[in-house]
């Protein structure tokens, strides 16, 4: 763990990207409660290769509510289908990013993958002022093409959706109707994982 958090280095915008070296060095630690501090690190870097099956090992290990646990909530193939919405609730208040990106991105995620329910679904969109009702060309033209079931189109789509200089500049508008087309279109696994990234990352 030394090691690999050695190569991660200071907190500087080149961080992330060195998660990628270590994917599959964090992928062999055990998943224990001792490593529990570093958890969300290590899971966002398994993430970084799509070790997703490696991650969801930490599912036990995490605290409910917290930034490794609401990775594990969006990522493909660590979770139940629900999420525990007092763990969620608990995320929300406890977030300190910057206008609360962290819950905002983790939030319109869930809501794109129907993951927690309505009332909720509502309450929290207001509070975080998500606005995820608003319409732009670009959303109509990816919902139509999620629902003709054109992948080829959604992909060009997403990737346009996600132009920008860095993840701060990613709206919940957007990830929202990146990740239910492309779950619409069968594509669940990029989904999760570009959830996940944009939890991270915000």
């Amino acid at each position: 763990l030394d090691a690999i958090k050695d190569v991660w280095g200071g907190n500087d915008s080149a961080r992330y990207g060195r998660q990628v070296a270590t994917a599959y060095a964090a992928a062999r630690l055990p998943a224990r409660q001792a490593f529990a501090g570093d958890a969300a690190e290590l899971i966002s870097s398994m993430l970084t290769a799509g070790l997703d099956r490696d991650a969801a090992l930490w599912r036990g290990a995490v605290e409910p509510g917290s930034e490794a646990w609401a990775l594990l909530a969006v990522a493909p193939n660590t979770g139940e289908q629900s999420v525990d919405e007092d763990a969620l609730a608990d995320f929300v208040s406890d977030d300190n990013s910057a206008r609360q990106h962290k819950s905002r991105m983790l939030l319109a995620s869930l809501i794109a993958a129907q993951r927690i329910g309505t009332d909720m679904s509502a309450d929290m969109s207001e509070e975080l002022s998500l606005g995820l009702s608003r319409q732009t060309r670009w959303t109509r033209a990816i919902s139509s093409a999620g629902e003709a079931q054109n992948a080829a189109l959604v992909v060009l789509l997403a990737s346009l959706g996600m132009q920008g200089n860095g993840w701060d500049e990613m709206t919940p508008l957007h990830l929202y109707h990146i990740v239910r087309a492309l779950n619409r279109v069968g594509m669940e696994a990029e989904a999760g994982l570009i959830a996940a990234e944009a939890v991270a990352r915000a």
